[in-house]
């Protein structure tokens, strides 16, 4: 079993890199929001202490995100992909030393590297299905839909999010790189640590991670 983990900033297309990359290497796609709602939905200890955290309006904790991670990975057999996971930097080093403890090796850390004034212009410009169970993106100027306002795969409306806007960009990565950069020097020069220009086409970010993957095999 080997834990890989995709890095990037909001509208990297860390998430459209995953759903590919699991698809193409059969792998379990984990994220801590599907990781928490199924926690949440199921009830366990740690997810009415997270739904708690959540209602009350409070973040959740580091150590509470550790241990919704770490319990879900004892139920896996296969290799994992982390989409989102870690966010700081206590979290990579909680996950390193349970990683360590469970005998479990760390595979690449994939870096999605796109810069800022990119980011803000796919961000503004996005738009999205309004179906939470399609979840389909579209940008208005590089993935037009081919009706406008209307999803093309499950004909719903398309929205754009409230916070979708230059302003809330802007304050969005200021508080992520405040947490993103102490966590990028802790990968960076490892031998397992890639970073990747997500400033490509998405088939040539996709085709880059493949040539990883073969590299290791």
């Amino acid at each position: 079993m080997k834990i890989h983990i995709l890095l990037g900033a909001p509208g990297s297309g860390k998430g459209t890199q995953a759903k590919r990359l699991v698809q193409k290497r059969s792998l379990i796609h984990l994220s801590t929001g599907d990781i928490l709602r199924d926690a949440v939905s199921k009830g366990t200890e740690i997810g009415l202490r997270a739904k708690a955290l959540m209602a009350s309006g409070k973040l959740v904790d580091d150590d509470t995100v550790n241990g919704l991670v770490f319990a879900r990975l004892q139920n896996e057999s296969g290799d994992v992909l982390f989409d989102g996971y870690p966010r700081t930097l206590q979290q990579a080093e909680s996950l390193e030393t349970f990683l360590s403890s469970q005998g479990i090796s760390l595979g690449f850390v994939i870096d999605i590297f796109v810069p800022e004034s990119v980011l803000e212009a796919r961000v503004v410009d996005r738009m999205v299905c309004s179906n939470n169970d399609c979840g389909a993106i579209y940008h208005l100027v590089t993935k037009r839909p081919h009706q406008e306002g209307v999803c093309d795969v499950c004909h719903s409306p398309l929205k754009h999010r409230a916070d979708d806007c230059s302003e809330a960009f802007r304050s969005r990565m200021v508080e992520f790189n405040k947490t993103f950069q102490p966590l990028q020097a802790h990968y960076k020069g490892r031998p397992n640590y890639r970073s990747v220009d997500g400033n490509l086409a998405p088939d040539a970010i996709h085709a880059t991670i493949l040539d990883l993957f073969q590299e290791q095999a």
